[in-house]
């Protein structure tokens, strides 16, 4: 069954705390954490796709992800995988930090099992981050 967009979502929210290695990250240890996956996944897909698609799907997945969470476009540079951490945060909940940072990866992964097929993005995506679950259901723990 393919996963859906909201179990990708969960999927990759729990990728991202659980990369922080605390059970309630401060923001910048999110921001330190979304940095780092997003070097894995870009070293993980960069020999398949090359450096310039890679950097493409992710430019388009955090424009997706902005028309949701704005401030993402702050947040992100356009360098691929560097937050700017002078960017004011103070305004933004840790919650809703977690849940569009996950967007921008979720959308990545979505696009790029749209174009190339889910059985083989999310092999590459378990392998990058070091996890095991990615192609869970919804309804599945």
């Amino acid at each position: 069954m393919p996963l859906s967009p909201p179990a990708l979502r969960r999927f990759v929210r729990r990728v991202l705390v659980d990369a922080t290695g605390v059970a309630s990250p401060e923001q910048g240890q999110l921001v330190s954490a979304f940095d780092a996956l997003c070097g894995q996944l870009h070293r993980q897909l960069q020999p398949l796709f090359g450096k310039t698609a890679v950097d493409a799907l992710f430019v388009r997945a955090v424009h997706v992800a902005a028309a949701e969470f704005p401030w993402l476009r702050e947040l992100v540079e356009k360098e691929p995988c560097r937050a700017d951490r002078m960017v004011s945060l103070a305004g933004i909940e840790i919650d809703t930090l977690e849940e569009g940072m996950a967007a921008v990866f979720a959308h990545n992964i979505g696009l790029l099992a749209a174009f190339v097929g889910e059985d083989l993005v999310l092999p590459l995506v378990q392998q990058a981050w070091g996890v095991v679950g990615a192609s869970r259901t919804e309804g599945e723990p």
